[in-house]
């Protein structure tokens, strides 16, 4: 039944789309027959094996559920179609199997499609097979070489620090990463026809027919191999001398599958399926076999014959290592990730390391699942025995028979009492129209809040160490917990369920040792998204390090239909943020209640499941809320500068007896490249500054809860240090000056009078201080506050990047320059008491200076972008072309693939105008075509929202505002729209005469 129960998905609209939305586990009981080597003759030994298999979703919105399933493994199983080839989810895939150092096994499905669909002949697609192998190697590669390069820095800046200069650079192998048939790493596979192979299994079938050892065999079998049909020998591509012999791969294993299909599905031949299925001593009936339907044959024959089921296993248990092994190898790399690992319990770090069942106890949820009440093991009705039955069909006779002996004297009673009965005159009437219609519309009230069925979340867990039971005691720390301060971020909780994971199905456990993978029931309201368990009143270190691959970056804003029903909305939203690791909701300033997914598709699901089963109700949606960022940039026809004399980009405050100047230019792309890039470092970099503040004791962390979902989470690398941060820096800053002679200006010493980043105080804008340090710095080794209101500067500095002047969106890429600050001193204090609430004004004056500041260059609105693979044949190009035009995208890049019909193109949408384009490419080329959506950053709409026409020909053509024309007015119109900010445009044109179109 491969490739059709698709027990897995478990929901609906999994099986109706076809596609897995949710991860979900299965435990597998799998036992093998071991012969002993040394002695051929004795009985085989049998093992026994618990394989725990998650399946995780494919599609790019769903990329954030692979990176919870990947901390729960050991190893990966890596699928891979063998036509559309390396695709950028297979990417992702990798990548997160190489940052989490999992063991990974690849796995070349739908092969089948090359005999089918492509018709290639055996020789052809073992090329292809090659060159898809090779294409996942070169991808495992890179990631090596780039960990390669990072280490062979830091051993270098090791070296020149150290005294030691003999110490030798240790080279790490790369034999072991790579895929390789004759390693048996590589599944050959068609999920949807039953069958699958690895090299070892075809070694053991010609073992005995060519009389070679196993071992020898299987590194032959893949490769430029030949038999010599002469010598009966294996010889290599240099003992060819000319002939055309076919490989081993091709003629002793394609050959085979290949004439399997031709005879079975192809041309249906009766006579030489007879003979194959003999010669495989398979158990076929003449039912099957004259039967029409072939498809059912050839998966009856490959069923029996190489058992897709069976090889996965085999080499899952052979390749892939055990809880025991892989501990050893993957707790410290989790550890070094933490914060504050140093500071683990050493006990604890032990037991973590040796995976030890009998130690203090560790586990980390990945995530939470919610689950229909009804569904749990304890509220499903368990099968009844003979026996059983028997009594109670009894017992409900005796019931029946009791109440129908009732029924007959209250019957007799009634005949024998009159028509006509005295009413007491103290007994009022029923009022049929007073309270009994008001207690049925509660009623019915209570019956539709009783339809929607109670959930329970459940805790996917992995189990690190320790044995955990049900009604033990646990400590849960939080995302957020750091082993600095002990005492926050931490709950106590108690296990009231543990479940075995099957699916759709839980089965009810005491008790689960370390090394497995299980369902936790207890922990809601103790733990969101994720967390870890640790045994109580011990150190523990928080394993929930886990970075989203697909930031959260559509949002919509939602109300219920029926305004009574805020209530369910709001609660249905909590059970959704807690069940779904990459969906985010909030509430913002407006009031408004706003849900955030990574995709199209992630919102279909997410407004699905909050109508059928959170929430209950009807839901109004809005458009999708898309981020945009706020730039400025440097061009010839700019308009002349506001204040001449203070020079271009610059505004003066003056409040009081204070005068401040500010100077605001554009950042050098380089720059803001690297501090999008590296919003960890400056995350990690202002908490270390604002720790060492002992006046203040403010936390950072707060920051990190505002109501906006960062949404720039798209190629964030590590934390670096400090230093090597702040030489990076001034490199990209001395490059700026030496390269940009358009608008000259030299950047050199500005990175030691840096004070603040923005927004969020981890933003890609900068805010310089003056040259006599009179705010305090980043860089600087003490600090000393010389300025009264400097914090009003600063936090007006946030204000200003935070909410741009356009459209109130981030601004991105922004120098300001405190050029002057001027404090009269005046004996006479009256004009300093007039104004009061000083340090609020400058706040806000600081922020209208930077915006004007900004709107004297030429400023830029910037789209959120998505990177779009498509794969298509050339019958159908033509209209890809047409649906990414009108969607406002652009073409970066054309490639046929080598050995198949097939283009891929590489194109970039914009977000606001992708929703419906995956359905829109698949209607206009009838499912040829299908898009794979990633999000890329940003990019400028290279045209000023505020331009107007000027000459002659532009009033002709575009009227006196070009509306139409200008796309980046466009935007920003509908963006302060729908904020409620102020829009210059014209709502009636012409209104005292109708105007009629012209006709072509």
């Amino acid at each position: 039944m491969a490739g059709k129960v698709r027990y897995l998905d478990s929901r609906p609209d999994e099986q109706l789309r076809g596609i897995t939305m949710e991860s979900s586990a299965v435990s597998l009981y799998f036992r093998v027959l071991k012969k002993n080597k040394e002695d051929p003759n004795s009985e085989p030994e049998i093992r026994e094996h618990l394989i725990n298999l998650i399946d995780s979703p494919g599609h790019i919105d769903f990329s954030s559920e692979v990176s919870t399933a990947s901390r729960l493994c050991d190893g990966a199983v890596i699928l891979v179609d063998v036509v559309e080839g390396v695709c950028s989810q297979t990417i992702t895939v990798l990548r997160q199997s190489w940052v989490d150092n999992l063991k990974p096994i690849l796995v070349l499905n739908k092969i089948d499609r090359l005999i089918t669909e492509l018709k290639l002949t055996p020789a052809e697609a073992y090329l292809h097979l090659s060159k898809v192998i090779e294409q996942v190697n070169s991808i495992i590669g890179s990631f090596f070489a780039g960990e390669r390069m990072q280490e062979n820095l830091l051993w270098r800046e090791k070296l020149e620090k150290s005294l030691n200069q003999d110490e030798e650079y240790i080279e790490k192998d790369d034999q072991d990463i790579y895929f390789s048939p004759e390693k048996n790493n590589v599944i050959f596979a068609s999920a949807i026809d039953g069958w699958g192979f690895n090299i070892s299994q075809f070694s053991a079938f010609y073992e005995k027919k060519l009389g070679m050892k196993r071992e020898n065999l299987q590194k032959v079998l893949w490769g430029d191999y030949y038999l010599d049909p002469k010598t009966k020998k294996i010889i290599t591509s240099k003992g060819l001398k000319g002939r055309s012999l076919k490989p081993l791969f091709v003629s002793f294993v394609l050959d085979n599958i290949w004439t399997v299909y031709e005879n079975a599905l192809i041309n249906k031949n009766l006579e030489k399926l007879e003979k194959i299925i003999q010669s495989l001593n398979l158990k076929i009936s003449q039912r099957d076999l004259k039967s029409r339907d072939t498809k059912y044959l050839l998966q009856s024959i490959f069923g029996q014959w190489l058992p897709v089921s069976t090889a996965v296993l085999i080499t899952i248990i052979e390749k892939l290592p055990s809880p025991l092994e892989s501990q050893k190898s993957r707790i410290p790399t989790i550890l070094n990730t933490a914060p504050g690992s140093e500071l683990i319990n050493e006990d604890l770090k032990q037991a973590m390391l040796a995976c030890d069942r009998n130690g203090l106890t560790s586990a980390y949820v990945s995530k939470m699942v919610s689950i229909p009440e009804s569904e749990l093991p304890k509220n499903q009705t368990v099968a009844l025995t003979a026996d059983e039955m028997i009594e109670r069909g009894r017992a409900a006779r005796a019931a029946a028979a009791k109440a129908a002996e009732a029924a007959r004297k209250f019957q007799e009673e009634n005949s024998k009492k009159d028509d006509f009965e005295i009413v007491d005159s103290n007994n009022n009437f029923d009022d049929p129209f007073g309270e009994d219609i008001f207690e049925t519309e509660e009623e019915d009230q209570e019956e539709e809040e009783a339809e929607l069925a109670k959930e329970v979340l459940i805790g996917y867990a992995r189990v690190y160490s320790g044995c955990l039971k049900v009604g033990s005691e646990l400590t849960v720390l939080g995302p957020k917990y750091d082993p600095l301060r002990p005492n926050e971020h931490i709950h106590k909780v108690t296990i009231s369920e543990l479940y075995l994971l099957m699916g759709r199905e839980l089965i009810a456990l005491k008790e689960v040792p370390a090394g497995n993978i299980v369902g936790i029931g207890g922990l809601a309201g103790k733990v969101l998204k994720n967390g870890t368990l640790i045994s109580p009143d011990i150190t523990g270190v928080n394993l929930a390090g886990i970075t989203l691959n697909a930031p959260p970056i559509v949002k919509v804003a939602l109300e219920p239909v029926n305004p009574t029903q805020m209530d369910k909305l709001e609660k249905g939203l909590q059970l959704l943020n807690a069940a779904d690791p990459c969906a985010q909701t909030f509430l913002q300033d407006t009031g408004e209640h706003i849900l955030a997914t990574a995709g199209e598709l992630h919102l279909e699901r997410c407004l699905k499941d909050l109508r059928e089963r959170f929430a209950g109700i009807e839901i109004s949606v809005s458009n999708p809320l898309i981020p945009y960022r706020e730039t400025i940039v440097s061009k010839p026809e700019m308009n002349p500068p506001k204040f001449p004399e203070l020079g271009r980009g610059c505004s003066e405050l003056k409040i009081a007896n204070i005068s401040i100047l500010f100077k605001v230019r554009p950042l050098p792309n380089s720059v803001t490249d690297f501090l999008i890039e590296n919003q960890n470092t400056i995350h990690s970099l202002i908490n270390k500054v604002v720790k060492a503040k002992s006046e203040e004791n403010s936390n950072l962390e707060s920051g990190d809860e505002d109501s906006d979902v960062v949404d720039d989470g798209v190629g964030i690398n590590p934390v670096i240090a400090a230093t090597d941060f702040k030489k990076k820096l001034q490199e990209l800053f001395s490059q700026a000056t030496n390269e940009n002679k358009k608008d000259p200006f030299n950047w050199d010493g500005y990175v030691d009078k840096i004070t603040s980043f923005g927004p969020k105080r981890t933003g890609p804008n900068i805010l310089f201080d003056l040259k006599e340090h009179t705010l305090r710095r980043i860089f600087a080794s003490s600090n000393t506050k010389n300025f009264e209101f400097e914090d009003s500067i600063l936090n007006g500095f946030q204000l200003a990047t935070y909410e741009g002047p356009l459209a109130q969106e981030f601004v991105q890429g922004i120098a300001v320059f405190v050029e002057k600050i001027e404090v009269i001193k005046d004996e006479d204090s009256e004009q300093k008491d007039e104004f009061k609430n000083l340090a609020g004004r400058i706040l806000t004056s600081t922020r209208d200076c930077i915006h004007r500041g900004f709107l004297d260059w030429s400023p830029r609105l910037m789209l959120a972008m998505y990177t779009c693979d498509i794969q298509t044949s050339a019958e159908v190009l033509g209209k890809v072309y047409a649906v990414v035009q009108k969607r406002r995208g652009h073409i970066m890049s054309e490639e046929m693939k080598e050995g198949t019909p097939f283009f891929t193109i590489e194109a970039r949408i914009p977000v606001v105008e992708a929703f419906g384009f995956s359905e829109d490419i698949r209607k206009k080329t009838s499912g040829a075509a299908s898009p794979q959506l990633v999000f890329a950053g940003y990019e400028i709409i290279d045209e000023d929202p505020f331009w107007v026409p000027t000459t002659v020909e532009e009033l002709e053509e575009l009227g006196e505002i070009a509306d139409k024309a200008n796309i980046a007015r466009k935007y920003m119109n509908a963006i302060r729209k729908r904020k409620g900010l102020f829009v210059d445009e014209k709502v009636i044109q012409n209104a005292e005469k109708q105007r009629t179109l012209k006709k072509d």
